[in-house]
């Protein structure tokens, strides 16, 4: 990868084969792995149950849940299994009575793969294609959805980081707003670009079998040769050592180095702590964005509505720590749910 400007189209559909060469890499060692990355995921987890009862229960609606870049199909999961439970003897709803459809959009054919056998291992089979719907295609393609069940449109974990650049992320706001424009809710969560530093730099070194070795680590002798680098430990937040070990395999698997030591190069380091742009020695990369960005980003392309855009840590001082979010009300329903949960 150069790092010289790139079209969208061409982006999208390098990033479209980075994602179907990695997504099983991904499953196993990210979502299901890195002790930092579940707290991100379970903290958007406990944020959308919640978000979803109070309009269930508080605002008394019916909704619809849209992921968009849905991977895996962790929330088709997590929500599949409220359809299948016996409903509560309780008179308030919960969320498997106004819950009526979860609908997920990503542009990997292979992460899509893997929800679907997901879905299949819990039992969840004859919800497919009706009440858990699984599509691919393009977040910029997405219409509208109906005013009725109340459309909720999520782009969680940093999806916006990965959507071809900043080109890519400024239409994914303005696409955010299309899909729910019948009087829906929006919400975008992404990490922060205040923690680089202290999150992304452990985080990306932590996972370099899943997504490559980092531009900053060096030497980078065997990092491209279709060798697969395997950190020893994960890094934690805020571990400012500045080496990291790893096991080199090739790509059949076998043995190439044990106990390589790679070492943070200080320019580098500055330049994406600087940048919030990340890129490793394959075509993966990702970015972290400013305040100043997303806010730029809501004036643009969510003017004229009621949006909120909070840190991480208001709704959750420990797991949220390296995140903020933007949200988008054209429901007028948001407000109550803001000024209960954020501190």
């Amino acid at each position: 990868m150069t790092g010289q400007p790139i079209d969208l189209a061409t982006a999208f559909r390098r990033d479209r084969e980075v994602w179907d060469a990695c997504a099983s890499s991904y499953e196993d060692h990210i979502v299901h792995g890195h002790p930092e990355v579940q707290a991100y995921l379970d903290f958007e987890e406990d944020l959308l149950d919640r978000l979803l009862l109070y309009l269930i229960r508080d605002c008394g609606r019916e909704v619809r849940l849209h992921d968009v870049g849905c991977g895996s199909g962790r929330l088709h999961l997590r929500y599949g299994r409220h359809f299948v439970q016996r409903k509560s003897m309780r008179a308030e709803p919960s969320l498997a009575d106004g819950l009526k459809m979860v609908s997920g959009l990503d542009f990997s054919a292979q992460m899509l793969a893997i929800a679907r056998r997901n879905l299949g291992q819990a039992g969840l089979d004859p919800l497919v294609d009706s009440r858990l719907l699984l599509e691919e295609g393009s977040a910029f393609d997405m219409l509208p959805l109906p005013a009725s069940p109340l459309p909720v449109a999520v782009a969680l974990c940093n999806t916006i980081g990965v959507m071809q650049g900043p080109a890519g992320a400024s239409r994914l706001f303005a696409a955010m707003r299309k899909v729910v424009e019948a009087g829906g809710i929006a919400m975008v969560s992404c990490y922060d670009q205040e923690a680089v530093a202290s999150f992304a730099l452990g985080n990306y070194e932590s996972t370099m079998d899943v997504s490559g070795q980092p531009r900053w680590l060096v030497p980078a002798d065997l990092a491209d040769r279709g060798n697969t680098l395997v950190p020893r430990a994960y890094k934690r937040a805020y571990d400012g050592d500045p080496t990291i070990v790893v096991d080199v395999k090739d790509g059949h698997g076998h043995p190439v180095r044990q106990g390589h030591v790679l070492r943070r190069d200080p320019d580098l380091v500055e330049e994406t702590i600087r940048t919030g742009h990340v890129r490793t020695h394959t075509d993966y990369e990702s970015r972290w964005y400013s305040r100043a960005q997303l806010d730029a980003w809501i004036a643009e392309h969510w003017s004229g509505a009621t949006t909120f855009h909070l840190p991480g840590r208001a709704l959750d001082a420990l797991r949220g720590m390296p995140a903020q979010l933007a949200f988008l009300d054209l429901s007028g329903k948001l407000a109550g749910f803001i000024e209960r949960y954020a501190r």
